[in-house]
């Protein structure tokens, strides 16, 4: 505590104190003169700063506030063309040996190995004039989320996800019993890196991600090239006849295409993500260890700060990111053969050589990111106005191996919204009539977007760029809602919207226009 002393005429005086306790000070001596004291609480700075850094240095460490972990595995499996005494009472079978088509087989638990089993005991018709395979889908999710809230106010939200969707079609009813696989694969990704570039007409739409891209292609074809080395061409199926079947893999008699979803991919995912060409994982589905999370902060601390709450009722900042990596869908090559896992060899069309390929067939992966916003900001200010305003972008890229192109589309969004609302609009006009019991609120809303879209198509082979749409909108909106009593609220609006087209030979300049008046009757009870 401290205390000072001013005489009547408003002179200082300097008087002695001692200090009893935290709350009580003793004035020592004050002379003959008549005085006024003050009492001012003074704050131990080195104690107060070590007490903070220690609340802080603590909340830090417990920052991690909740974990959510879901994890998802599906399997079916249809079987058709069983012989007619197979299951002819109660599901199960004697005939052909012990419990036809088994127990497994009636409760679940069995995977495409089953067929297998089914075929060798004889269970199966297995007549090249039926063609219906054998089904085996299995789909495994993986959701991991994280809540983070390492100081007062600020919130973070991390989330993983990894989703693998696979069914095999088995041709049982040949003897060699090819396999024919489809599926879809996404996944949480982050490709902040080479995120918020803009381009232009003047440089040709120039981008350094996908000059990245045009130089890792070598790069990774040698890669996916050196995994063959000492390795040995099957010797049945196509190869049954050819020269080289069974020899050491020779790169001269066919190498690794370039233009294959083997080398695009990993190629294109390091230069997007910002990842070394000769360190980029080469399978076209990533395990859970390269799972990159998405996040989403918030933070309503600012009103803490100085003397903003004699301003602001609220203060809210927003930051989100979304990325997510995705093979949309894809099939198996009929003629692959597999000589070590998935690496295998596939026919030239052309040349009729085996030409080194994993047993996937992906015509086109996609990137999709996601700016929600990249930053936004909501105020309340004492007299109850509400102001927000956020700044979105946006890109995907497409990659498509089989016409050798990508296509990325890119959006930005700028939006600002005013919004007040009139408690008992009644009263300021000094009407008559309000609803018993209820405010007669008149809510007003006014907000403005400035939007821009624009997509590209780029040529791998060519290393040319067009662009093949564009347009800008600016729009606004006003709205006015009133509540007249408990059943009826009267409201109107206008909606305008302008369109420019970037590129002048895809669209026109339109623009749209809308206002009008609504009627909202309740009849709940």
């Amino acid at each position: 505590m401290r205390v000072t002393a001013t005489t009547l005429d408003g002179k200082p005086y300097r008087v002695r104190t001692k200090v009893l306790d935290r709350n009580r000070v003793e004035v020592l001596s004050r002379g003959d003169q008549n005085l006024k004291f003050t009492v001012t609480e003074v704050i131990d700075n080195r104690r107060t700063t070590w007490s903070d850094i220690g609340e802080h240095a603590t909340r830090f460490a417990m920052m991690l506030r909740g974990v959510n972990v879901r994890f998802r595995s599906t399997g079916s499996l249809s079987v058709p063309l069983f012989n007619p005494e197979i299951g002819n009472v109660f599901g199960q079978s004697r005939s052909y040996g012990p419990m036809a088509p088994g127990l497994d087989f009636a409760f679940g638990f069995v995977n495409e190995n089953y067929v297998n089993k089914a075929k060798e005991r004889g269970w199966l018709l297995c007549d090249d004039g039926q063609t219906s395979p054998a089904i085996w889908s299995r789909t495994s999710e993986v959701t991991f989320e994280i809540d983070l809230e390492p100081i007062r106010g600020l919130k973070i939200k991390l989330t993983n996800n990894r989703t693998d969707n696979r069914t095999n079609q088995i041709q049982f009813m040949y003897d060699d019993m090819p396999v024919t696989r489809t599926g879809s694969y996404t996944k949480t990704h982050c490709a902040i890196a080479t995120s918020l570039h803009r381009f232009k007409a003047i440089d040709g739409y120039h981008s350094d991600a996908f000059d990245r891209f045009l130089e890792n292609i070598p790069v990774v074809a040698g890669r996916v090239e050196a995994r063959y080395a000492g390795l040995r061409y099957p010797m049945g199926g196509f190869m049954k006849d050819n020269p080289v079947a069974g020899r050491v893999f020779d790169p001269s008699v066919a190498g690794v295409n370039h233009s294959s979803s083997d080398v695009l991919i990993p190629a294109f995912l390091a230069a997007y993500t910002g990842v070394d060409a000769r360190k980029i994982y080469l399978n076209p589905f990533p395990s859970l260890a390269h799972v990159l999370p998405n996040w989403r902060v918030t933070y309503d601390g600012l009103i803490r700060i100085g003397s903003l709450d004699r301003w602001f009722k609220a203060v809210t900042l927003t930051h989100a990111y979304q990325c997510t990596y995705t093979v949309g869908s894809y099939s198996s090559f009929l003629d692959w053969m597999s000589v070590d896992g998935d690496l295998g060899f596939t026919r030239d069309e052309l040349t009729g050589q085996p030409v080194p390929s994993s047993p996937y067939n992906i015509s086109s992966v996609s990137i999709t990111e996601r700016f929600a916003p990249l930053l936004g900001i909501q105020v309340t200010l004492n007299n109850d106005l509400r102001i927000s305003a956020e700044y979105r972008d946006g890109r995907t890229l497409t990659l498509n191996s089989d016409a050798g192109q990508l296509v990325e589309a890119c959006s930005n969004n700028v939006t600002v919204g005013v919004g007040y609302k009139i408690v008992g609009f009644n009263t300021v006009l000094r009407l008559r009539g309000s609803g018993h019991g209820i405010s007669n609120d008149l809510t007003v809303n006014a907000d403005f977007s400035y939007q821009q879209n624009q997509a590209l198509i780029r040529r791998i082979e060519t290393d040319y760029t067009q662009a093949t749409s564009g347009t800008r909108t600016i729009g606004f909106n006003i709205s006015a809602n009133y509540v007249l009593n408990r059943r009826v609220t009267l409201g109107a609006f206008i909606d305008r919207q302008v369109n420019t087209p970037l590129i002048s030979s895809s669209a026109y300049p339109t623009s749209t226009g809308s206002y009008g008046v609504t009627l909202n009757l309740s009849l709940d009870r």
